[in-house]
């Protein structure tokens, strides 16, 4: 990727929001303990630990402010086969600095895709359990978590998991901001 000083004018505050927007996502990683204590969120139905219900097209909740603009990370996740999502990520770019009225979507490109290999719920949270592929081959693991009130938070992990049970991945969502998570 050249230098973000080579950019000039918009291309550089696309850049520099697209940028923004991936860190802000590489940061919902996290480890934990095995305390359950931790109450899952919004209320509403109890999520969903079918593959199913992680597909589809989600908007992050956070919303990163530079200058006149704004930006939110958009994602979106196709099943192409059994427990298995292709991974695609954009960005909506908003006129003013406050991530409201309308926006205009940069993306979505591929990014790999991510075979599941376990799902488990209880009322608070569903985790996902699987391995994240980029399309450069890179593999690592990766947890996709659905909260009440349809709330798609994305944990880092190891292969093997070094977070093996529902209560270890509530224990991280404990420490992952809700402005790192998506809605419909």
């Amino acid at each position: 990727m050249p230098p973000l000083l080579s950019f000039h004018g918009g291309a550089r505050s696309c850049t520099l929001a697209l940028t923004t927007a991936i860190a802000l996502g590489l940061s919902a990683c996290g480890g934990g303990s095995d305390d359950d204590s931790t109450d899952g969120g919004a209320g509403g139905t109890a999520p969903s630990a079918s593959i199913e219900a992680l597909t589809g097209d989600w908007v992050q909740k956070g919303c990163v402010k530079t200058g006149g603009q704004s930006f939110r990370k958009f994602l979106r996740a196709h099943r192409t086969a059994g427990a298995e999502i292709d991974y695609h990520e954009g960005v909506l770019t908003y006129g003013g600095s406050e991530c409201a009225g309308a926006s205009q979507l940069a993306g979505p490109s591929r990014l790999g895709s991510v075979s599941f290999s376990r799902s488990e719920a209880n009322a608070r949270v569903a985790a996902h359990w699987g391995e994240f592929r980029t399309v450069t081959g890179t593999r690592f693991g990766a947890i996709w978590t659905l909260k009440p009130g349809d709330l798609l938070c994305l944990l880092g992990d190891e292969i093997p998991t070094n977070q093996p049970s529902l209560s270890a991945v509530s224990a991280s969502l404990a420490s992952v901001p809700e402005a790192n998570c998506f809605t419909h």
